[in-house]
């Protein structure tokens, strides 16, 4: 019986998450973050040394806030950051970072599982090509709307059809070897009152700009995404703005965040504070302006937040 006990208790540990506590980052002279390597200027882009991303210049201020060497563990998909093994408490990421730092928009369920720190105000938007002729949900009848099953947008845009009493069918998509998209499965037929949901499903990997290019392209008509990329793009990008147009906001304002371990409480109340301060300051102005292209308070009042 000691025996056994003993053995399940070692296969206990051995699948528990051991995120590192604020002193042994301290004391190692690092810290890591896990993030994506896509082509976003939001996000991550090593190879662009004048903008390697948003949220890896905002992750290295807050290595020299606490006085480290910054560390790069990168990561494949963004439900890399939720999987975990049955006895985990916390994501298997947080064995190997101390912060995930990417656009996570925050919601009660990733809350349950990890410690969420906003950085940036944002909305789920609904975007079309500027030609569309979209002045309510109504309107969305008929159309094909693009996402990917591992965005919380997938789950919005199956709400909000509901809640406006729009009925639609769901065919998962992919490329082929040519680049070309084709359907997943059973392809299945909407009506003319339907709207098709055309989705991306888990384990599939693709450019997060992807959308953009496919509403111009007339792959799909209508799309959704957080406000901060959106606007951040848009504004930027000549071919996108002229071809392109955001529709509503899909829900209240919320935020996106970076996030950590539970078990790591100095590290949390220390990189809450460094946001708070930071934003406070003009190095947030002037980081803001060189991703987005325009001033911090201009997307506040975009998202019209007083």
């Amino acid at each position: 019986m000691k025996k056994f006990l003993f053995i399940f208790l070692i296969l206990y540990l051995f699948n528990q998450s051991y995120a590192r506590t604020l002193n042994e980052i301290l004391e190692s002279g690092y810290l890591i973050i896990g993030i994506r390597n896509i082509p976003s200027e939001i996000i991550y882009q090593p190879d662009v040394n004048e903008k390697k991303g948003f949220c890896y210049e905002l992750a290295e201020a807050f290595a020299d806030y606490i006085n480290v060497d910054l560390k790069i563990k990168t990561v494949e998909f963004f439900e890399d950051y939720w999987t975990k093994n049955n006895n985990s408490k916390t994501p298997d990421i947080y064995n190997e970072v101390d912060i995930v730092t990417d656009i996570i928009t925050v919601t009660e369920e990733r809350k349950r599982v990890v410690n969420m720190v906003p950085f940036i105000e944002n909305a789920e938007l609904f975007f079309s090509r500027i030609n569309e002729k979209i002045d309510s949900y109504n309107n969305f009848k008929g159309k094909r709307i693009i996402t990917a099953e591992t965005f919380n947008y997938y789950d919005t845009v199956i709400n909000t059809l509901k809640i406006n009493n729009i009925d639609f069918v769901i065919n998962k998509i992919k490329f082929d070897e040519n680049d070309n998209l084709i359907y997943i499965d059973k392809l299945k037929t909407p009506s003319k009152d339907e709207v098709e949901i055309l989705v991306f499903p888990k384990g599939i990997k693709f450019d997060r700009y992807l959308f953009y290019f496919l509403l111009m392209s007339n792959k799909a008509d209508i799309s959704i995404g957080d406000s901060f990329t959106f606007f951040s793009k848009i504004y930027k990008t000549l071919s996108l703005k002229n071809n392109l147009k955001p529709l509503f906001i899909a829900n209240n304002i919320g935020y996106l965040a970076f996030c950590t371990s539970y078990n790591t409480p100095k590290l949390n109340e220390t990189l809450k504070r460094f946001i708070e301060l930071f934003k406070k300051s003009k190095k947030f102005d002037i980081l803001f302006k060189k991703y987005s292209g325009f001033e911090y308070n201009e997307y506040l009042k975009l998202l019209k937040v007083n």
